[in-house]
């Protein structure tokens, strides 16, 4: 994206926001922390043709498990544990948060909506919200497509996860959290009323595309734990705790102003049984140590009420 500075900002998808000077945001019965809970249910292409861009590591380098994710080696090691998720650990995660009352958003791409409708059926049953997340893990959005080009890629993900789940999804979280400068304007134009891939905040805010309404509902990379665990190289404990403190520091600051906790997570990652416990420890921790302070994030941007998503223009989202 070009460079233009301006006050506080050096583009215009959303306006400069200093999260000392918004109003007060107030969940329902006086939460201080809301949480979602976003589990990624994704395929890994063990090829992909030799000219198609592919993700980095957040640390820099190609992210293949046995190949370096080069187009022209079939990276069967990332294949499967990708596949292991979706056929084990994907269980494992919505048990843990069906004991702790946590509804979950899962995040559907294409190949998955199209081909794995038992995934589904589980998500259905556990009363999830799904969002739209790209064609496949290695199919990512990036620079060189044209607008039309991404256009059509953003509107057979929405219409897969429709198909699918017989829902409109109104949520997107871009693999590899990619986009390019047309994005938040196909995504508000194609009904999308939250987006996932911008880490920059502790509360919802207001995008400003040129249609529609977007919201950022925006992924911390130390709460995702593929960045913080895999690639952070942070041990399991480590994981555990910083994702407690995490907690603790926000609900301390809610006190004064409401604030939003998302954890991003990945079944071939936490759904592993020695992985998984820990999953459940974070879970417990804050409904043991202060008595259910959490707010759910509710389903469909509201549900069956109007919340405050926008501290700095006093804006609602009401139900669907």
């Amino acid at each position: 994206m070009p460079a233009k500075r301006a006050y506080g900002m050096d583009q215009d998808f959303y306006p400069w926001s200093p999260i000392v000077t918004r109003p007060v945001l107030r969940w329902p019965d006086d939460a201080r922390v809301a949480l979602a809970v976003i589990v990624n249910l994704e395929h890994w292409d063990w090829e992909v043709p030799a000219s198609t861009p592919v993700a980095v590591s957040p640390m820099g380098g190609p992210e293949g498990i046995w190949t370096g994710n080069q187009p022209q080696f079939p990276d069967i090691g990332g294949y499967g544990n990708h596949e292991y998720g979706n056929r084990v650990g994907i269980f494992r995660i919505l048990a843990v948060l069906d004991k702790y009352g946590i509804t979950p958003t899962l995040a559907l791409d294409k190949a998955v909506a199209d081909h794995y409708p038992t995934l589904v059926k589980e998500g259905q049953s556990s009363g999830a919200e799904f969002i739209a997340h790209g064609l496949s893990r290695r199919h990512i959005i990036h620079i060189g497509m044209s607008e039309d080009e991404e256009c059509q890629y953003i509107r057979a993900s929405i219409a897969a996860v429709e198909r699918a789940t017989g829902t409109r999804p109104v949520g997107w979280s871009g693999p590899d959290f990619q986009e390019t400068p047309n994005t938040p304007n196909l995504l508000a134009a194609e009904g999308i009323r939250y987006v996932c891939d911008w880490g920059n905040d502790e509360q919802p805010y207001r995008m400003t595309p040129k249609t529609g309404e977007l919201y950022s509902l925006g992924v911390n990379a130390y709460l995702d734990d593929n960045f913080i665990h895999l690639h952070g190289r942070r041990t399991i404990n480590e994981v555990n705790l910083l994702w407690r403190e995490w907690f603790d520091g926000i609900y301390a600051d809610g006190a004064t102003t409401g604030r939003l906790m998302v954890l991003h997570l990945h079944p071939w990652i936490m759904g592993q049984p020695w992985r998984v416990r820990h999953l459940g420890e974070v879970d417990a921790a804050p409904r043991i140590e202060r008595g259910c302070p959490l707010r759910q994030w509710p389903s469909r941007l509201g549900a069956s009420r109007t919340l405050p998503l926008c501290p700095t223009d006093s804006a609602s989202v009401t139900a669907a």
